[in-house]
């Protein structure tokens, strides 16, 4: 078993360092731009069957991406979507990221009813995982940052604080355990 994930291209809230959750902020000028440069050197990857999320961003992005790979269908996946940060959304992500501390240090201690915890999103991606496994044996997913945090503890790999925005990562299964892997975005061939 085997599936590729992307994160979405850059967005204006992205450089403002702002808490984007599920507000549906679309793609600024330059992620569109490196989205496009990202499809073009994609070619050689084997994508079948891309899965996004439905908020713009990555949407946006997986469809660039189904440019380069015009064979492939495009699944949109509930499931897929950003963590629901509530309250925080539109915040600094420096607030996002002291709630995200406060949480792993006390994850027993109640939270805002507006964010999503942390057991309904490992659930909902634990269910997107099964979703597309079950259409694709190798799906190419595009999807969110703290969503990817999430799939990392799922899936008990090393889990990375923040992956860059066009990062693309292979998760594998050997005979026990998965294992994660980037993938350079220099070493794809254009």
């Amino acid at each position: 078993m085997k599936f590729l994930f992307l994160r979405h291209g850059e967005t204006l809230w992205n450089l403002e360092k702002r808490c984007q959750g599920q507000t549906d902020i679309a793609l600024s000028k330059k992620g569109l731009k490196e989205a496009e440069h990202f499809s073009k050197k994609s070619v050689d990857l084997p994508i079948h069957h891309i899965f996004s999320s439905p908020l713009k961003r990555a949407l946006s992005t997986a469809e660039i991406v189904q440019k380069s790979h015009p064979k492939a269908q495009l699944t949109i996946l509930d499931a897929f979507q950003e963590r629901n940060y509530g309250c925080l959304e539109g915040q600094s992500s420096e607030v996002m990221f002291a709630f995200e501390e406060e949480e792993k240090t006390n994850p027993d201690r109640p939270i805002d009813p507006t964010i999503e915890n942390l057991k309904a999103i490992e659930l909902r991606i634990k269910e997107g995982l099964k979703l597309a496994f079950a259409i694709s044996p190798n799906p190419f997913i595009v999807s969110h940052g703290r969503l990817f945090m999430s799939l990392c503890r799922i899936l008990d790999v090393p889990q990375i604080h923040q992956i860059k925005n066009l990062s693309l990562y292979e998760f594998k299964k050997n005979s026990k355990n998965w294992e994660m892997r980037q993938i350079l975005f220099d070493s794809l061939r254009e």
